[in-house]
């Protein structure tokens, strides 16, 4: 009998973000163009940063309270409940295994073996894998994978994880990172994506878009940029974390 996956609602609510410049008549009468046009290229800088903080707030925020899906648990959890029932699920390591080669491949089976709504084996194969990792993580991760020979061996076995997984170092997940919420990154925690399977998503309610105007009063010369979107996650198959701390971790 054919059961399309069952899942849970994802309910959507986009934030709203705007910045304005101000560039004052003085500044256009006294021909300080240099200025203006690097505060107009900080006014795009600051919103393309607050988009790569918003949106990496949702790994930062993994192993925490924070949920968006239905199943109302955490992006990272051991407690996923199944919308047929079943038993629960997880996608999170259970005692914060750190990132080694032998780790590496706990978290290939452990995300090779989850299942769909209704208990289906999801079929995802070892080359359209994902390993995103911190700055801090950067050497360790492309040494596992990228070794022509096995690493931290001293025979001469094949590195069997060579061309299965790409790498994704990501600058916005580290301990040197602050989200909007106030959160501060890990340099320890590591995820697995399957590509094309997993259910992260980027919701654009309203892609950026700059508006000018001049006051009618002042003769002020005002920018503004405007955006609203949100991260979330329809699904949360597809995905494996680890906090990479050692510590026992549950829920």
């Amino acid at each position: 009998m054919l059961d399309k996956q069952k899942g849970y609602e994802t309910l959507v609510n986009p934030q709203i973000f705007k910045g304005k410049l101000d560039i004052s008549v003085e500044s256009k009468r006294w021909v300080k163009y240099p200025d203006i046009k690097q505060d107009m290229k900080d006014l795009g800088s600051a919103a393309k940063e607050t988009l790569n903080l918003f949106a990496n707030g949702t790994f930062i925020q993994a192993f925490s309270a924070y949920t968006a899906y239905g199943d109302a648990v955490r992006l990272c959890s051991t407690a996923h409940t199944r919308p047929d029932g079943g038993s629960n699920q997880s996608n999170a390591d259970s005692s914060g295994i750190t990132l080694t080669e032998a780790n590496l491949e706990t978290g290939m089976n452990a995300i090779r073996q989850q299942k769909s709504g209704t208990g289906k084996k999801l079929m995802i194969g070892p080359g359209n894998l994902v390993l995103m990792v911190p700055e801090a993580l950067d050497k360790e991760a492309v040494i596992i994978t990228g070794s022509q020979k096995r690493s931290n061996t001293t025979d001469n076995d094949l590195n069997w994880y060579l061309g299965k997984i790409a790498v994704y170092v990501n600058p916005f997940i580290g301990s040197d990172v602050v989200d909007l919420e106030g959160n501060t990154g890990s340099d320890t925690a590591w995820f697995l994506f399957a590509k094309g399977v997993h259910g992260l998503m980027f919701v654009w309610d309203q892609r950026p878009i700059y508006k000018a105007w001049e006051h009618e009063d002042t003769d002020d010369f005002f920018t503004k940029v405007y955006f609203s979107c949100k991260p979330t996650w329809k699904n949360w198959v597809g995905l494996w974390g680890s906090k990479g701390d050692q510590n026992a971790f549950s829920g």
